[in-house]
């Protein structure tokens, strides 16, 4: 199991101004983060160019996330629905010149009339089996993530039944922790722990951020209330295959060289605690 960063921690940023800062920590693995100003996904010549960098850098981008620019697949207009699949496409383009494997999906965003509830989860099923085709096409794997409460995918249990339903090796599952840390603490599911083990079977990519269960902090790890040695366990016992996918977000005044040093030293001592089990 590898240590990744999401690019979501300089977001604020040209992406390009910031890899000599992973090369300097060693950080190998990255997931994208398109947005403008930060990662311009859809400019063939930047992607030639980050390509490069990303080489000059020896850093290997593993995955991109979907954009969150108002892309949501799950949506009941089909001229919005239709037009989310394709700038979901125009990303999973993008990571193919980036010469990457996953695309990090969300089934949807917020609901803002539970009874709108099933019918958004049928969009999102249609436009991910539009997807789904795509990326079977291209050789890329969408990881489907867990989102936040009140959205279309907000529990585990319903992120399960549509990665089941669609039974494709090109379908997995991407736990955000810090997601499912809330959603267990508001619904009470099953905790990160336990959702971990039920998808032991799907499970092809993470998000490691902590919270204490009300917001979506994006802490590092131990800065809230998740458990993280019985996580690192656990996935040690499931045979996790992938990246240990850091997404924490920077507060005005960290330091980024600090942020990366604290990412990676978490990543030693909980990599350490595996091994001397």
């Amino acid at each position: 199991m590898e240590l990744g960063l999401s690019s979501f921690l300089f977001e604020d940023c040209k992406l390009e101004s910031k890899l000599h800062l992973l090369k300097e920590v060693g950080i190998k693995y990255i997931e994208v983060k398109p947005k403008e100003g930060h990662f311009d996904f859809q400019d063939s010549k930047y992607l030639e160019e980050m390509a490069r960098e990303f080489k000059k850098n020896r850093i290997k981008v593993k995955s991109m996330h979907m954009p969150t620019n108002g892309v949501d697949i799950s949506l009941t207009e089909e001229y919005d629905r239709v037009w989310s699949v394709r700038e979901v496409e125009k990303t999973v383009l993008a990571l193919l010149r980036l010469e990457g494997e996953i695309i990090v999906i969300h089934p949807g965003s917020a609901i803002e009339d539970e009874k709108e509830r099933e019918q958004r989860r049928g969009k999102s099923e249609q436009s991910l089996e539009e997807i789904l085709k795509f990326c079977e096409h291209w050789g890329i794997k969408i990881a489907l993530e867990n989102t936040l409460p009140g959205k279309t995918g907000d529990s585990i249990t319903e992120i399960l039944e549509i990665v089941k339903k669609f039974n494709s090796k090109n379908l997995g599952i991407c736990l955000d922790a810090g997601h499912c840390n809330i959603t267990s603490s508001l619904y009470n599911h099953n905790g990160v722990i336990d959702s971990l083990k039920g998808i032991r079977d799907y499970l092809c990519h993470l998000h490691i951020h902590d919270n204490f269960g009300k917001s979506d902090d994006h802490f590092l790890p131990f800065k809230g209330n998740i458990n993280w040695q019985e996580f690192t366990r656990v996935l040690k016992e499931i045979e996790y295959k992938g990246v240990f996918m850091f997404e924490i977000r920077k507060n005005a005044d960290d330091k980024e060289k600090e942020v990366l040093q604290n990412i990676n030293d978490i990543y030693i001592n909980l990599q350490k605690d595996r091994i001397d089990e």
